[in-house]
């Protein structure tokens, strides 16, 4: 019994070490790139590396697969996360055209709106752990992330939920942030991402057999 609680915990003190140098690796990487050019990589990277954990093995080198991650995305990915800001931007300068105009929209205008930016919201928050694990062109993997996003609805709130607690949780810890925050939630939405994709591909054999 002795002999298996020692186990457990020489496990458990393995994962927090393996997440604290993905996140460490991933601050820096974003850093290094002044955020400008490396956050988006860095981001992919890191997905990649959790990607590998759960499919691979948790055995694997962290900081040689991360960087290989970090330069064989480093276009695509800074290409997929600027036009999500491109698109962004967009949508908060209509926003505050939309607050500050002295005219009435209509219900209609403004409902239209507003599913725009749902649908946009879906996109941005499941392309990135789809990226890494479709090879696929830019434009097809935004379409992926919308009809995966949509499809799995209930996967995509459990994302937009998981992300929101842990910006809360690094507001009111900001330690987390610095050891834990960003692969630990990478981990999460890796294994809620790909249980999703299984489902979807599943479903899609399904309908494939029936026809």
């Amino acid at each position: 019994m002795i002999d298996g609680a020692v186990a457990k915990i020489d496990d458990a003190f393995k994962w927090l070490s393996r997440l604290a140098l993905l996140n460490l690796l991933w601050l820096l990487s974003s850093l290094a790139g002044l955020f400008v050019l490396g956050a988006f990589p860095a981001l992919t990277a890191m997905l990649g590396v959790t990607r590998k954990w759960i499919l691979e093995s948790a055995e694997i080198p962290i900081t040689k697969t991360f960087i290989k991650q970090f330069k064989n995305d480093f276009w695509k990915a800074n290409a997929i996360g600027w036009l999500l800001v491109l698109g962004g931007s967009i949508l908060y300068f209509n926003f505050e055209l939309l607050l500050n105009l002295s005219m009435d929209f209509s219900i209609v205008v403004i409902f239209a709106f507003y599913f725009v930016i749902i649908l946009f919201a879906i996109v941005a928050i499941n392309i990135f752990p789809l990226y890494v694990h479709y090879e696929a062109s830019v434009s097809n993997q935004f379409k992926n992330a919308f009809i995966v996003g949509i499809v799995r609805m209930p996967i995509t709130l459990a994302l937009f939920i998981l992300v929101g607690g842990m910006v809360y949780l690094g507001a009111i810890m900001p330690t987390v942030v610095l050891f834990f925050s960003g692969s630990l939630l990478s981990y999460t939405a890796m294994r809620l991402t790909l249980f999703s994709v299984k489902k979807v591909e599943y479903q899609a054999r399904a309908m494939e057999d029936t026809v």
